[in-house]
C-alpha cells in the first residue's frame, strides 16, 4: 500500500471508531487520518486522547453526520478541496436500538432509526465518496459489520438470541450492500471489505 494515504473513519470520536483509528495509526503512522464526528469539539477532544496514547500521525477532525445528506455533501467537498481524493473510507458510524415496549409500539421507530443509520446512510455515504475513492491508486472501503449480520453464523446455533433484532438485521443488509456495490464496473478498482470487530 502506498504511504501517506488519506483515511476517513466515521464515528471515530469514541468506541470502536476511536479504537480503529488508534490501531491504524499505530500500524501505519505516516497516513493522514480524518476523524469523522458530528461534534467538532468532541473530535478535538478525541484527538487529544489519541495524543496521550502516543499517536503521532497527522489527524484532523471532520464534521460528518451520516444521517444528514447536507453534512455528507459538505464533508465530501472538504475532502475534495483539501486532498482531491480519498484512499480509505471506514464506515463505522452506527446505531443499535433495543425495542422494549410490551405492546411493540416502539418497533417501527427502532427499526427505522437503526436501518437508516446502519444501511441507508452507509449507502449514501458510499455513493457520495466513491468518486474520490476512484481517484485513489488503491481505494478501499471498509464497512464495519458484525457476526450478527452473518446468516451462516446466526443459523449455526453457536450464538444466543440477539438483544437487538433491528441491529442484527441491519448488519445483514449492510453485508449485502457491500457485495452489491462491489459489482458495479466503475468500482472495479476499489476494494470492498466487511469487518466484524467483535463484541
Amino acid at each position: 500500500m502506498s504511504p501517506n494515504r488519506i483515511v476517513l473513519i466515521t464515528g471515530a470520536n469514541r468506541g470502536i471508531g476511536f479504537a480503529i483509528l488508534q490501531a491504524l495509526a499505530l500500524r501505519s503512522p505516516s497516513d493522514h487520518y480524518l476523524l469523522g464526528c458530528r461534534d467538532l469539539l468532541k473530535g478535538e477532544a478525541a484527538i487529544q486522547e489519541l495524543r496521550k496514547l502516543g499517536i503521532t500521525s497527522p489527524i484532523e477532525p471532520i464534521q460528518i453526520d451520516v444521517t444528514s445528506d447536507d453534512s455528507l455533501r459538505a464533508a465530501v467537498q472538504t475532502v475534495d478541496s483539501k486532498f482531491g481524493h480519498l484512499d480509505v473510507l471506514v464506515n463505522n458510524a452506527g446505531a443499535a436500538v433495543i425495542p422494549s415496549a410490551p405492546d411493540f409500539s416502539d418497533y417501527r421507530s427502532a427499526f427505522s432509526a437503526v436501518y437508516d443509520t446502519n444501511v441507508t446512510s452507509v449507502a449514501i455515504t458510499l455513493q457520495l465518496f466513491l468518486p474520490l475513492l476512484r481517484k485513489s491508486p488503491s481505494g478501499i472501503v471498509i464497512n464495519v459489520s458484525s457476526e450478527r449480520g452473518s446468516l451462516g453464523i446466526s443459523s449455526s446455533g453457536k450464538m444466543p438470541p440477539t438483544v437487538s433484532i433491528p441491529y442484527s438485521i441491519s448488519k445483514t443488509a449492510l453485508n449485502a450492500l457491500t457485495l452489491e456495490m462491489a459489482k458495479f464496473p466503475e468500482n472495479q478498482d476499489v476494494q470492498f471489505q466487511v469487518v466484524g470487530p467483535g463484541h
